[in-house]
């Protein structure tokens, strides 16, 4: 029995079946494609409370690490301020670091974070508290593209008074920036155990209702770095015909935190300072309805982390934004 056989094709058949072999292919390449689209269009977007339900338990664990770390510190050196002073840097920062890392990765793999610590191997063993209660409602279903947003971090503030244990000036601090503006900051105080958060043009902490602010123009409060000062007080003394008080504090969170809560007028830089130190007080103050921007009143852009430091000074204030602009 003969069940082999030969098969002819014409042209007409073999057009046929390479049009249909095209079509096949067109198909589940497109089909493939449209997979891929949603996948990435799920994965793609970022809700906005969630990530700022995050952004507060990331701040709040690595509190928890700074607050571990403070009698078993070791502080190395990263050079010297344009001021002679020691650029410090702890035990603390890195596990601060690792801990906020952790927390923000564990949520969002491929979220665009920048920290001040960014070079520092983390333990694979390290203990972070990754459960999640939820701090702000997340019925509201706001969204960003992912790549638009980009998240600041800064594990410990106020290092150099933190080896001091000048504790009340040390802060943690979460900032989301969509499309290189600041809409939401996080600020915590491990030693407070407080944590203050504001998100433009949305909600806030109960701690910043309510603030009243300095009616007396005659003397102004103004709140200026304890450690990076440079000619800062001579100008003002110069500018405002010594008609001002002046405030020496520590911590970039901590400065805009009293500008937040109508404690000073205004917190004043003169001196270069890093986009980690001032983004979260940036979101919270533009929250608040204030203002922060360069002494050229220029806005900080978030964008990304390629260049990271603020070289045109810094002037944040809840009022009156225009005349330290003019006087500084």
């Amino acid at each position: 029995m003969n069940l082999g056989g030969i098969i002819y094709l014409n042209k007409t058949s073999i057009g046929i079946f390479s049009g249909a072999l095209l079509f096949l292919f067109l198909y589940m390449t497109s089909y493939k494609n449209d997979l891929n689209n949603v996948k990435l269009n799920r994965s793609n977007k970022i809700n906005m409370h969630k990530l700022l339900n995050i952004a507060i338990k990331a701040a709040e664990n690595g509190g928890r690490e700074v607050i571990q770390s403070k009698d078993n510190i070791n502080i190395q050196k990263k050079g010297l301020t344009k001021e002679g002073l020691i650029d410090s840097v702890t035990t603390a920062d890195f596990l601060s670091h690792c801990a906020m890392m952790r927390t923000l990765e564990h949520f969002y793999p491929s979220l665009k974070i920048v920290s001040e610590e960014a070079k520092t191997r983390c333990h694979k063993n390290q203990y972070v508290d990754l459960s999640l209660p939820i701090s702000v409602d997340e019925n509201e279903s706001v969204e960003f593209i992912e790549e638009d947003v980009t998240v600041w971090i800064d594990p410990l503030d106020a290092t150099y008074e933190y080896t001091e244990k000048l504790y009340k000036y040390v802060t943690v601090m979460v900032c989301v920036a969509v499309k290189g503006k600041p809409i939401i900051g996080v600020i915590h105080k491990p030693f407070d155990k407080s944590t203050s958060w504001a998100w433009v043009n949305t909600s806030k902490s109960k701690d910043l209702y309510g603030q009243v602010h300095n009616k007396d123009e005659d003397i102004l409060k103004i709140i200026i770095s304890r450690s990076h000062k440079g000619q800062i007080e001579e100008v003002l003394h110069k500018n405002f015909n010594n008609k001002i008080q002046l405030v020496i504090a520590a911590g970039a969170g901590y400065k805009a935190l009293e500008v937040a809560k109508g404690n000073v007028d205004a917190y004043l830089h003169i001196t270069a300072i890093k986009k980690w130190d001032i983004c979260a007080g940036n979101a919270i103050i533009n929250a608040l309805g204030g203002k922060m921007t360069t002494k050229y009143n220029e806005e900080i852009d978030y964008s990304n982390g390629d260049n990271v430091k603020i070289e045109n000074g810094l002037i944040a204030t809840m009022r009156n934004h225009n005349l330290f602009l003019e006087k500084l």
